[in-house]
C-alpha cells in the first residue's frame, strides 16, 4: 500500500515538471496577446469598412432628402393653415382614405381567390 502511495507522489511530481515546461514564458504569452489583439484590431477596421460601404446608399438617399428640407418644411406650413381653419375636413379625408383603403385591401383578398 505504501508502494502504490510512493508511486502517487513520484507521478504527481513529474507532472508539475512537465506542465512547467508547457507553460509559455512571460514573453511567449505577451507576444501571443500582442497578436490576438492586432488581429481584432484588423478584425473591427474590415468589419467598420464594410459598414461604411453597406450604408452609402442610405447615406446618400438621406443627403438627397435633405436638400429638400426648407421647400418640404414650407409647403408642410403652407398645406397646415387651412388645416388648422377647417379641421373637420381633415378628419373626413381621414375617414375617406381609411374607408378607402380597407376596400382594395378586401377586393384584393377576393382577387387572390
Amino acid at each position: 500500500m505504501s508502494r502504490h502511495l510512493s508511486a502517487d507522489t513520484s507521478g504527481s511530481n513529474a507532472m508539475s515538471r512537465d506542465d512547467r515546461r508547457a507553460s509559455p514564458s512571460r514573453a511567449e504569452r505577451k507576444a501571443e496577446l500582442e497578436a490576438t489583439i492586432e488581429q481584432q484590431r484588423l478584425d473591427i477596421l474590415l468589419a467598420s469598412r464594410r459598414f461604411h460601404l453597406a450604408g452609402e446608399r442610405i447615406d446618400a438617399g438621406w443627403q438627397a432628402l435633405s436638400r429638400y428640407r426648407t421647400p418640404a418644411l414650407l409647403a408642410a406650413g403652407t398645406a397646415l393653415i387651412p388645416v388648422l381653419r377647417h379641421p373637420g375636413r381633415l378628419a373626413r379625408w381621414g375617414r375617406k382614405l381609411v374607408v378607402t383603403g380597407l376596400a382594395i385591401q378586401r377586393v384584393r383578398r377576393l382577387v387572390k381567390r
